[in-house]
């Protein structure tokens, strides 16, 4: 067995760190940022894509209907409708495609209650669609391509679902980071405090150092009535030299007072060989 230095009686206590937070803050950050990404899809992006994507088709099957037209019976029969089909239901406007599909629009969708005039444009039409779809998407600042698929309602109830799980996550973690923030790792005389209980340094049946100290994880166990309890240096107290290692220093002082076993990489190495 290692001998270790003796400690002085003072008591030790070790609080989470800085870069623990931060980490935490991170991942939170990201977490609850996706859940808002899928909200805004849910609500209204995906809305609004389908009002691009369901406008542009318009555009392509108007292109080709133009030789079935004169200039007058073309504006004649769309002057007198939107340029997306649409239905409404329970105050929801929604675009109608093949199958009885229907995608959701968004309420002030313009292509829905009227014609735009790059579409009503005959003679440009006829010469290509596609120019006046670049003219159409420029003035409404849709992507010249907005894709092939518009989104069904189950597609849209998955983004909510997904904004709730994030969001649901995220204020999990912060639960746990609040945890955190109220624990400690110290020891007060011979009572040791770790993952948030409290034990006698007598108690303890076995230390296992084969993940503590530097290149390894900063993390022992300790036996104790057969349970074994995590001992996270990385999180609490951390090993910053210029701090003084503080979790380095509370574990010496744990093992200058502890006569039990003692598990680390140079015993079991010495034991295979």
């Amino acid at each position: 067995m290692v001998e270790y230095a003796h400690m002085s009686q003072r008591d030790i206590v070790c609080k989470a760190t800085l870069d623990t937070f931060v980490r935490f803050g991170i991942v939170i950050a990201a977490l609850l940022g996706f859940a808002v990404y899928f909200f805004y899809d849910g609500h209204t992006g995906y809305a609004r894509q389908n009002e691009a994507i369901c406008s542009y088709r318009a555009f392509a099957t108007l292109g080709s209907l133009t030789t079935q037209h004169t200039p007058a019976s073309w504006a004649a029969e769309l002057g007198q409708r939107g340029l997306i089909p649409d239905i409404r239901e329970n105050g929801l406007l929604y675009a109608t495609g093949e199958n009885g599909s229907r995608y959701p629009l968004p309420a002030d969708c313009e292509a829905a209650l009227s014609c735009p005039a790059e579409a009503l444009d005959y003679a440009a039409m006829s010469r290509s669609w596609s120019d006046c779809w670049a003219a159409y998407s420029k003035r409404m600042h849709y992507p010249i391509k907005p894709g092939d698929h518009p989104h069904d309602e189950g597609a849209i109830r998955e983004q909510w679902y997904a904004g709730i799980i994030f969001t649901i996550t995220g204020f999990i973690l912060l639960g746990f980071a609040l945890r955190t923030h109220k624990r400690e790792l110290s020891l007060r005389g011979n009572t040791i405090t770790a993952a948030g209980q409290q034990f006698n340094i007598s108690d303890i049946e076995c230390i296992d150092l084969r993940q503590w100290g530097k290149g390894f994880k900063g993390v022992a166990y300790l036996t104790v009535g057969g349970r074994r309890i995590r001992f996270d240096g990385m999180t609490y107290g951390g090993f910053n030299p210029e701090k003084g290692e503080p979790a380095e220093a509370l574990m010496q002082a744990i093992l200058a007072r502890y006569q039990g076993d003692i598990i680390e990489y140079e015993n079991t190495s010495a034991q295979d060989s």
